[in-house]
């Protein structure tokens, strides 16, 4: 191991000098060696971001450095959340929790055995932004996390457009909970796996055991409830459920895109239910908010004025995940150009900023028709449902934007121009050969259409 940091300080010095003091300080500063394989070097990446941008601009640089200073022929690139892993290990609890650990609902249902809770560590109130957009869900939301079981806010519900944080919270909430009291049975779920679970549950005959497992919880954290519509029997055992924890003083959290009054598709007695507690509404952050968040999301290590920052926040009015983009990809310009003009500034949000509301009318189009909610569609799962519905609103994010596959990819869930290539051409494909994906484009494409004619 020791060979291989002398190895790679060698190879940086010499990557510095090729590549200029900006981009070493945000491109390689913060890789780390890991060891060597048989004909290559193992290097450490914070994130997915880094990985695609060194790929992309910098892999021949460094496979040509390395093989002169250690004769390795190729590199490979290890990505990993810092701490991620120490703090993935607070949510181990109902794994190994004597009620649940032979629990056939639990072994069926819950395939990732590192994470049975569900919680992403990455959440925390430390890096959400506070504003008046968000000020009394996040104080609301802190406070059910310190005392899950001794608060008013019992449910409570957090609603928001996309993009403004209401996932942030939920899984911030869950975090703080285990990180105060690990013996705590924590469940964070989307409500699509939620329904899923209990078809599980009903074909295998073990209704009996899912409706045990979510009663036994200290906390339920049900992520986009607007996705229960029309689901008769999950609403019913929710309900049971919901009155169990409630009366044991478990905690209850969920999220929606509307207010409970404006849930339809929902049993009256459901939604009553949930307007027992407190109630808290996510808004476009204003702009200060905005530039907090715009500072946040900046390297330490490029130089981004506060001038350009401002102007991102003034010039960008939908949501933080557009914001995000922006900051990213001037970021990279930077990093990459060493300059960064009012003029490549306005093109860049311009590019983004102006494609952001038709992506987002396809993007909910299909969120709507696949019934996922939009955060998965842009999250990272791999489940073959999800990959289905992010590939058919790239498809149709190329059909109907001027967007770059670039830009499509960066919009939705954070993907490379070549993974967007494989969507579109995946989607083509089936569409040429399978009749029932004919008909499920054809059905959507119609959604799609009325979407993209609505006035802004």
């Amino acid at each position: 191991m020791d060979d291989c940091f002398v190895v790679w300080d060698d190879c940086l010095e010499k990557i510095r000098e090729k590549v200029g003091e900006s981009s070493f300080k945000t491109w390689f500063s913060p890789i780390r060696p890991k060891g060597f394989g048989d004909d290559s070097i193992i290097l450490e990446v914070p994130n997915n971001f880094f990985h695609e941008w060194i790929n992309e601009h910098f892999l021949s640089l460094v496979k040509d450095i390395v093989l002169k200073v250690c004769n390795k022929t190729n590199v490979e690139f290890v990505v990993t959340e810092r701490g991620e892993k120490k703090k993935r290990g607070k949510v181990l609890n109902i794994r190994n929790d004597n009620f649940f650990k032979n629990s056939s609902f639990v072994k069926n249902n819950f395939q990732d055995e590192d994470n049975i809770s569900g919680l992403n560590p990455k959440y925390n109130f430390g890096n959400f932004i506070e504003g008046d957009c968000n000020q009394l869900a996040k104080s609301s939301a802190e406070s059910v996390g310190m005392n899950p079981l001794n608060n008013p806010f019992n449910p409570l519900m957090i609603y928001g457009d996309v993009g403004l944080g209401k996932t942030h919270l939920l899984h911030a909430i869950g975090n703080k909970i285990i990180e105060n009291d690990m013996s705590k049975r924590v469940v964070c779920i989307q409500s699509t796996v939620f329904v899923d679970q209990f078809i599980n549950s009903i074909r295998s005959n073990n209704s009996q055991e899912f409706s045990s497992f979510y009663s036994h919880v200290d906390a339920l954290l049900l992520d986009d409830v607007q996705f229960l519509k029309d689901k008769e029997k999950t609403q019913e055992i929710l309900f049971y459920v919901f009155n169990q924890l409630h009366q044991l003083g478990k905690e209850i959290v969920l999220t929606s895109d509307r207010p409970p009054t404006e849930l339809v598709g929902l049993q009256d007695r459901l939604v009553s239910r949930f307007k027992w507690g407190l109630t808290v509404n996510l808004t476009v952050p204003d702009l200060e908010t905005k530039i907090a968040i715009l500072k946040s999301k900046a390297s330490n290590n490029v130089n981004i004025s506060d001038s350009v920052i401002e102007y991102i926040a003034q010039r960008v009015n939908s949501n933080v995940r557009e914001l995000e983009g922006v900051m990213i990809t001037a970021v990279a310009k930077t990093s990459s150009e060493h300059n960064l003009d009012i003029e490549t500034l306005q093109n860049i949000i311009n590019n983004i900023s102006s494609n952001d509301i038709e992506i987002d009318r396809i993007s909910y189009c299909v969120s709507d028709y696949f019934k996922i909610s939009i955060d998965d569609i842009f999250g990272q799962s791999r489940q073959k449902d999800i990959a289905t519905a992010r590939k058919v609103a790239m498809y149709f994010a190329k059909k109907y934007t001027k967007c770059s596959l670039k830009t499509i990819g960066s919009l939705i869930g954070g993907r490379d121009h070549s993974t967007v290539v494989h969507a579109v051409n995946n989607i083509e494909t089936l569409v040429k050969t399978e009749k029932g994906m004919k008909k499920l484009i054809d059905n959507i494409n119609k959604e799609v259409k009325k979407r993209l004619q609505m006035k802004m």
